[in-house]
């Protein structure tokens, strides 16, 4: 064998590594690559997913903080309502006081409130200027006063009240 014959034997050998080195390493670099992609195809599956869960919790955090601001709009005008019907009952039922039917119901309640206290002593009856009374014996009292009857009396109306909110 010729030098030239051995020189290209091994070139050829060589060239035939380099070829398999160069296939080997496409191969890994294409394994690597498609590994890559399918990790990112993953990531992206999860951000994606995770950014759907983040905009349905932000839509729901936004659809209750509107209902709960429609609630508080709600609650607002009907203590509006609510307070101008109590102005007005009471400016009503101030126009009653020197009325024959107040001072009657005045006096059935001063004895209803003298017979409910006369076991605590000698019962006190004391006016009050915007209407009513307030009757003590002892310790305890009853407040008759215009304005403690009308809240009395729109307390106990509670759900009839409620039905004008339906």
């Amino acid at each position: 064998m010729t030098l030239e014959a051995v020189r290209d034997a091994a070139l050829a050998d060589a060239s035939a590594q380099a070829d398999a080195i160069g296939r080997a390493a496409r191969e890994r670099a294409e394994e690597m690559l498609a590994g890559a992609r399918a990790e990112v195809a993953d990531l992206l599956a999860g951000r994606r997913a995770a950014a759907e869960r983040l905009a349905d919790l932000q839509e729901r955090e936004r659809l209750a903080e509107v209902r709960a601001q429609a609630r508080a709009m709600v609650l607002h005008a009907q203590r509006s309502v609510l307070s101008e019907a109590t102005a007005a009952a009471r400016a009503a039922a101030r126009r009653l006081v020197g009325d024959r039917p107040y001072r009657a119901l005045l006096e059935r309640l001063a004895a209803d409130a003298r017979e409910r206290l006369s076991a605590g002593g000698p019962v006190q009856i004391v006016s009050v200027a915007d209407g009513g009374f307030v009757a003590r014996a002892g310790s305890r009292q009853i407040d008759c006063s215009l304005d403690a009857q009308l809240d009395r009396a729109l307390r106990s109306m509670g759900g009839e009240l409620e039905r004008l909110w339906r």
